[in-house]
């Protein structure tokens, strides 16, 4: 029998860690404002300064332990902890470097993720399945978000132009029985990426039988979008040239 699932945020779904939400130790040397990462959750420490997510990016991608910004930040705390004679900064910076090291350690087992061209992850871990997304590698982070964007905005070309928004939209994606009396247009779009995701031909390994609903689709693009934040370059030219691509030379 299909699930249909209750919503699991990103963070709700990602291993907690001692002082993850510390920012006092964030190296002043990153405070410009001006610094970027190619790794999401890498570009998320930069914004927020709350080491989880750098601890985060290093379980999605060992490499990240040799990002520019990562090793600034291990120095930095490095040669606090040398200097520091307050017991509890000596004890918060020991426990920021182990968790380095724990984060190492628990790299994840994707071989129970099942990634679909509308950006959505299946996940299925023993009797336990849901939809999540991944921000790593970044362009399917980003090619969730456009897909609920390109929607949005045929909705507000389709106002616009005073159309039939539910025939339009129906037509254009080969759905039926779409409920355009909605004011927020997310939750309209949130209806065609769930219809034309539930479409999709399932991969023939993905154990999961699950439902994507209207909700879940509309909480995980809000969720999905804050990684995206100060990226609006990329993402606006995702669909012409794959910035993030392995094969392609950036």
């Amino acid at each position: 029998m299909t699930k249909i699932l209750e919503y699991r945020s990103f963070e709700s779904l990602q291993n907690k860690y001692k002082y993850q939400d510390n920012f006092s130790f964030f190296p002043p040397t990153l405070e410009t404002g001006t610094c970027f990462s190619r790794h999401l959750l890498v570009n998320r420490f930069l914004i927020t300064k709350k080491p989880k997510y750098l601890f985060w990016s290093i379980e999605a991608d060992p490499n990240v332990i040799m990002d520019p910004f990562c090793v600034e930040t291990v120095n930095w705390w490095r040669s606090l902890l040398v200097k520091s004679n307050k017991v509890i900064d000596s004890e918060i910076l020991s426990q920021l470097l182990r968790n380095i090291g724990i984060a190492l350690s628990r790299y994840r087992d994707l071989s129970n993720s099942f990634h679909y061209d509308s950006g959505f992850v299946h996940k299925y871990i023993k009797e336990d399945s849901y939809f999540s997304f991944e921000v790593h590698p970044p362009r399917r982070c980003f090619r969730l978000v456009e897909n609920f964007e390109k929607i949005i905005r045929k909705i507000e070309q389709v106002k616009i132009l005073g159309g039939d928004l539910k025939l339009e939209l129906e037509t254009k994606y080969s759905i039926s029985d779409l409920n355009t009396g909605f004011s927020n247009y997310e939750s309209i779009a949130a209806q065609v990426i769930s219809k034309t995701h539930n479409m999709l031909p399932k991969n023939k390994n993905d154990k999961t039988d699950i439902f994507l609903t209207p909700f879940i689709a509309e909480e995980i693009y809000k969720d999905a979008k804050v990684f995206c934040f100060r990226l609006e370059y990329i993402v606006d030219t995702f669909q012409i040239v794959d910035y993030w691509s392995p094969e392609k030379k950036r």
